[in-house]
């Protein structure tokens, strides 16, 4: 069986917009290669697009998937001798309700431990798209990435978990066990081409991989660190300094930490990633900080020292912009952080450069059209956000933000009808988004 050719004429039959066809094909297609990420993704798409203008009801999908939900019953009884049949069970299932949460779960489940991680990744990526604030559904999107060896993603889920549930320790312990193996952090990891950049000893770098692993509990760390120090009292390098700092980091001994990595930068000055490395340790002194802050009850203590993370974050995304100035990944992040803290101008800088990338290019039209918001000039806010509509589909968060930014810019324009078109397109798919219900009502009074 030709996939390729399969995936052309599913992809051909999406753009007609023949979804019933597409998603036959596409059906065939991920039947005959389970871990094909590109048939799953133009699978899911083609059932979005179907449903784009009227997703089935509760009640529908009771009635019409009944024999696909028994199908998965059926299948899931055998499904540890035969995960790609019950993987099967669940596609089909959501062919009819492709938000499906649990069904998603369970067809990633079933994905990661047959092996398949692409489609483990998809399937996760999708209840945490269209289910956001979902901790558990990030937790396992995060250790399936993991486990395939994509090790910036997973620390962005991880972060993500953190941020909803600061409470979560496996999720805690998981996003810095990932930032020590990568050897950078949240702020730059796409700019070195791996932790093989801090190390270049390719032995090392396994026995660090494997200690970021294994090495959990606060005696297994002191005896990491005491090794390194034992390694460095035969010879100091700074890739075994840099060992000594993540030990020291993992420990929370943050004095001995950047002695250590001051230590490395002195021996290689030229060194961009050493400088890098130690920035990521000042985020995450001023990380724990807060954290600590919180937990103590001191806010106004923890909204200072937010504050001062902000700072170093920027001061940290501009010096690798400098240094990788094509990077858009990094431009995108540093336009985020610039416009929350009111510097507009510069923020619609980084957009415009990032747009031009169609990985960014939905999300910079949209913050371009609140930076223009924002700076009162509403015609070019309104333009961005409709370019950022462009290749949208169904109600996806994204959408019910841009379509939430397009009502507010209208009624700042004094436009109150075709605002709350625009809130009312939100609240007919989910009543709760933000404040969009009051929005109504006022605009409804007026």
């Amino acid at each position: 069986m030709n996939i390729a050719k399969l995936i052309e004429k599913g992809e051909d039959a999406l753009k007609k917009k023949s979804f019933d066809y597409a998603i036959e094909i596409l059906l065939q297609a991920v039947s005959f290669a389970p871990n094909s990420r590109e048939a799953r993704e133009l699978l899911r798409k083609a059932e979005l697009k179907k449903y784009e203008h009227s997703y089935p009801g509760k009640g529908v999908v009771a009635v019409f998937g009944f024999p696909a939900r028994l199908g998965m019953l059926v299948a899931g009884l055998g499904k540890k001798r035969n995960p790609e049949g019950y993987m099967m069970a669940c596609e089909k299932f959501l062919t009819k309700d492709p938000k499906n949460k649990a069904v998603n779960l369970a067809l990633g489940d079933a994905a990661a431990a047959a092996g398949h991680l692409q489609a483990a990744i998809l399937a996760y990526e999708t209840v945490a798209e269209h289910h956001q604030g979902d901790v558990s559904s990030l937790k396992k999107l995060g250790n399936v990435l993991w486990k395939a060896g994509e090790i910036r993603k997973a620390h962005e889920a991880f972060d993500r978990a953190v941020k909803l549930d600061p409470h979560d320790q496996d999720a805690v312990k998981a996003r810095k066990n990932l930032a020590a193996e990568a050897s950078l952090k949240e702020t730059g990891f796409e700019t070195a081409r791996s932790s093989r950049d801090l190390v270049k000893d390719k032995g090392a770098l396994g026995k660090i991989e494997q200690d970021a692993r294994l090495h959990r509990t606060e005696e297994d760390l002191a005896t990491r660190k005491k090794d390194v120090e034992d390694r460095l009292a035969k010879g100091e390098t700074a890739e075994l300094l840099v060992e000594l700092a993540q030990a020291c980091r993992k420990l929370k001994q943050w004095d001995a930490a950047f002695a250590a990595i001051d230590r490395a930068i002195a021996k290689e000055p030229q060194n961009t990633h050493l400088k890098f490395a130690r920035g990521d340790l000042e985020i995450d002194r001023l990380e724990e900080r807060r954290m600590d802050l919180m937990r103590e009850g001191k806010n106004e203590e923890a909204k200072r020292t937010e504050a001062e993370l902000l700072k170093v974050r920027t001061r940290e995304l501009r010096e690798r912009v400098k240094a990788y100035p094509t990077d858009l990944n990094l431009r995108f992040k540093l336009g985020d952080l610039l416009f929350e803290q009111g510097q507009v101008d510069t923020a619609i800088q980084e957009f415009q450069q990032t747009v031009r990338d169609p990985k960014f290019r939905s999300d910079s039209h949209l913050r371009l059209g609140r930076s223009f918001k924002a700076k009162g000039q509403h015609d070019l806010a309104l333009r961005q956000l409709e370019q950022a509509m462009d290749g949208q589909s169904g109600m996806s968060e994204r959408v019910k933000e841009i379509l939430y930014e397009r009502g507010d810019t209208l009624e700042r324009m004094g436009k109150k009808a075709d605002a709350k078109v625009e809130f009312g397109r939100i609240y007919e798919f989910d009543i709760s988004f933000r404040d969009v219900g009051d929005r109504l009502r006022k605009l409804e009074g007026a």
